[in-house]
């Protein structure tokens, strides 16, 4: 097969797994997660339940899928800045403007992700692996641009969790506060300062 046949293919791949995971959680979050079958996500889809398998295993892996995550594209844009920057400036930056470019109805996937899999533990585990495959990739490319390695040295990982970290928690609290969209890039701005400052007691605890 030619190199452009290759690439649409796989581009159609994509195309129908994104159609089955927003199929999914549009209806897991009009009917609730036990009320909704594999077959009238394939419906919905426009494809038969065996291709549903060809693409999750269940359910709450395609609910998960769901819209592009908020760290889409970061790792590309890592690739570009200078090689001698402090990664975690790099990645505060990046994450910060990833998540302030992305349209009111992508926030709304993400914070609805979230407020799902509250509700429905076992979405859980997949949420978390979208995050941990994203914390690998991040310590992957760490270790390059640093000469490390990933699996005997800390500081990619490090610098990988803290990263991840962030992230999950800004969105956790943006989500839980109910807040404006404008707010999710106001926190992960000062979470990423406050990793910068070392951590230091809140004013109100001191």
């Amino acid at each position: 097969m030619t190199g452009s046949g290759t690439g649409l293919r796989e581009i159609k791949k994509q195309l129908t797994r994104e159609a089955i995971a927003d199929a999914a959680y549009q209806l897991v979050l009009d009917k609730g997660l036990e009320n909704v079958t594999i077959d009238e996500i394939a419906q919905l889809a426009f494809i038969s339940p065996r291709t549903f398998s060809n693409y999750f295993s269940c359910k709450e892996e395609a609910v998960v899928a769901a819209g592009s995550p908020v760290f889409s594209g970061i790792l590309e844009a890592l690739d570009e800045r200078p090689t001698d920057e402090p990664p975690l400036h790099s990645l505060g930056e990046l994450v910060v403007d990833a998540v302030r470019d992305r349209t009111d109805e992508q926030l709304a996937v993400t914070a609805g992700k979230l407020r799902l899999s509250q509700r429905y533990p076992a979405m859980q585990p997949y949420e978390a692996a979208r995050y941990d495959a994203f914390e690998t990739a991040i310590g992957e490319r760490i270790a390059a641009r640093t000469g490390t390695e990933l699996a005997t040295d800390l500081y990619p990982g490090l610098v990988a969790a803290v990263v991840t970290g962030a992230l999950r928690v800004a969105v956790a609290s943006w989500v839980h506060a109910d807040a404006p969209r404008e707010r999710l890039p106001e926190l992960l701005t000062e979470a990423f300062q406050e990793l910068a400052d070392g951590l230091p007691l809140p004013a109100a605890s001191r």
